[in-house]
């Protein structure tokens, strides 16, 4: 056995020494030489993000075809309302065939000559019910208002998805998202432009603003601002830096995940707020508008919550969603029973606990929850 004297050892072990401490010094400069510019520029947005404005545009005209079917109610006359082809075409295959149904219902009910029948605590709705008005919101017949969750519902089963798909191939460098215009795609899926102005904002970045200070310029929108920013950065700096390109996509998407559930705090806080006033008044027209409106919250909320389900990769699980759903009495696959927030007051205590349980997931700290029941807007 060759043995290696003390004086070799210290000899070796310098060099090592160095050795990784050389690797190290030029791994911390390739840090430092990504340059993350403050604003976002693309010289061919409008070309880039052909298909994700052709989307956004499509939701668009699915939402003002349910306005218009609310709007119209009762009676409406509406033969049928069309789900466009191209945002059926990424939406998430499970919500995509609920929203087909829902839209049925949704004329159903506009249709009706009826008004919503709240069937009373203890009962349940006739299954010859339609639905209809219940004050200024269209309900179907469980008291669910399903113009919600066809349009926020989609925020995540479309738009989400859709982003998801286009992390994924930029992530694997397939064909057309190997530069840094495929993160253009991203910007405008989202609801924004390459200026991130606050004031123009449309789809799921209306409420990632909302859940922002605007300020301080804090807050989801202005993480995921500076999350595509950085995407773009490092993807235009070439392949020593795929792990800041990879962090930042990531950061994206579990920002705007964030952003969806602290939209879902904001409407299980406004629910409550809402059935709590609507209760203390007496019965008649005044009354119905204003148990309308708190059902409209509701339904916001089991949309946006409803809508991530099936999504992979994201940090909540399908599991708590469902957790979610029940406690909503809206759980997938069965009749929900939305109706039974008019008539049960011990279920807001359900909708103050999701609160809670929401927080625990995401690690939102009380300050953050106190926040997040503010509309922030320009």
């Amino acid at each position: 056995m060759k043995i290696v004297k003390h004086s070799q050892l210290a000899v070796l072990s310098g060099i090592l020494a160095f050795s990784l401490w050389s690797c190290s010094d030029d791994d911390n400069n390739d840090l430092q030489n990504l340059t993350i510019p403050s604003t976002y520029v693309s010289e061919n947005y409008d070309l880039n993000v052909a298909t994700e404005d052709q989307v956004i545009t499509e939701l668009g005209s699915l939402t003002s075809a349910v306005n218009a079917a609310e709007a119209a109610a009762p009676n409406a006359g509406i033969s049928s309302i069309e789900y466009p082809a191209t945002l059926a075409s990424i939406t998430e295959p499970n919500y995509k065939n609920l929203i087909d149904a829902w839209l049925t219902e949704l004329v159903n009910a506009a249709n009706s000559s009826e008004g919503f029948v709240n069937p009373g605590l203890g009962n349940t709705p006739d299954a010859s019910s339609q639905g209809g008005l219940l004050g200024t919101r269209l309900l179907d017949e469980y008291g669910l208002e399903l113009e919600q969750m066809i349009e926020k519902g989609s925020f995540g089963a479309a738009l989400y998805n859709h982003a998801l798909s286009v992390v994924n191939n930029i992530k694997m460098g397939e064909e057309g998202f190997t530069d840094s215009e495929a993160i253009d795609r991203l910007v405008e899926i989202h609801g924004t432009q390459p200026d991130f102005d606050v004031a123009e904002v449309t789809a799921a970045a209306k409420y990632s603003r909302r859940r922002s200070d605007l300020t301080s310029q804090t807050g989801f929108f202005f993480d995921i601002q500076t999350n595509l920013i950085t995407a773009k950065a490092a993807m235009e700096a070439g392949s020593d830096f795929t792990s800041e390109r990879d962090d930042a996509l990531d950061e994206f998407l579990l920002n705007w995940e964030k952003s969806n559930f602290a939209t879902v705090i904001f409407y299980c806080k406004s629910t409550i707020d809402q059935l709590n006033a609507a209760f203390q008044l007496a019965d008649g027209e005044q009354r119905d508008i204003a148990l309308g409106n708190a059902m409209h919250a509701y339904g916001e909320g089991v949309a946006f919550a409803h809508g991530l389900k099936r999504i992979p990769g994201k940090q909540i699980t399908d599991s708590e969603i469902d957790f979610i759903l029940s406690e909503l009495k809206a759980v997938e696959g069965e009749n929900p029973e939305s109706y039974q927030f008019l008539n049960d007051t011990n279920l807001l205590q359900n909708l103050d606990g999701l609160i809670g349980y929401i927080q625990n997931i995401y690690n939102f700290t009380d300050a953050e929850v106190e926040s997040f029941y503010v509309n922030n807007t320009p």
